[in-house]
């Protein structure tokens, strides 16, 4: 029922009055049973990464290891948009569902001999690139849901004010960029790959440097 009405329409949605109404039961009553609104929220979050897990046997290789649970991690949040907003990167939850993921790439990282300090930020660094792309399409799904614009709806309508900010800035780089009616397509998947690739690249140039 709570991820149900999260995802309908975010979290901001959700409260124990609401779903105890839902439910049929008093709210007291779904305090007793759950504990509080976020122990609640903390049971919606292991039961959508359980949605998505790890497969039986690990890659072979530490990329395809990352690259797995990283890509698992990213459909999770593709399916429910409030989720990453759920779970906390300075204060990790004990989630049983999520933590598998964590181990994946540890143990992925592990094949270059770093020190458990840098296993733990290059594990840490995989989850806050995966996490911070996935906050950006929730804030665009709501945007969108507000103003009924499409992300390159909303650009194509920023135009002259663009063009002006350049021209007054003499940015020449967002000149040349603009030139000839270059038109971006903003693909929040395709940024997700690209940005894995950066991530991948990076780590395995920081981590064999490090070992």
């Amino acid at each position: 029922m709570g991820i149900a009405i999260a995802d309908a329409e975010g979290l901001a949605a959700l409260s124990m009055r609401r779903i105890a109404a839902e439910l049929g039961v008093s709210t007291m009553a779904l305090y007793r049973y759950v504990g509080g609104k976020d122990a609640l929220v903390l049971q919606m979050v292991d039961t959508a990464m359980a949605e998505f897990p790890l497969p039986a046997e690990p890659p072979a290789n530490w990329r395809d290891g990352i690259a797995v649970a990283a890509r698992l991690q990213w459909a999770a949040y593709r399916r429910h948009l409030w989720l990453a907003s759920a779970i906390s990167l300075g204060r990790p939850q004990l989630v049983p569902n999520l933590l598998p993921h964590t181990d994946a790439v540890l143990r992925a990282v592990s094949a270059f001999g770093v020190d458990k300090s840098n296993a733990l930020y290059a594990a840490i660094s995989v989850f806050a690139f995966v996490r911070g792309v996935a906050l950006a399409m929730e804030t665009e799904a709501y945007a969108e849901q507000d103003t009924g614009l499409t992300a390159d709806e909303w650009a194509d309508r920023q135009g002259d004010q663009l063009a002006a900010l350049i021209t007054a800035g003499n940015l020449t780089a967002f000149r040349e960029l603009l030139a000839d009616d270059f038109e971006f397509d903003y693909d929040l998947d395709r940024l997700f790959e690209f940005g894995l690739d950066l991530v991948l690249d990076g780590l395995e140039k920081t981590l064999a440097r490090l070992r």
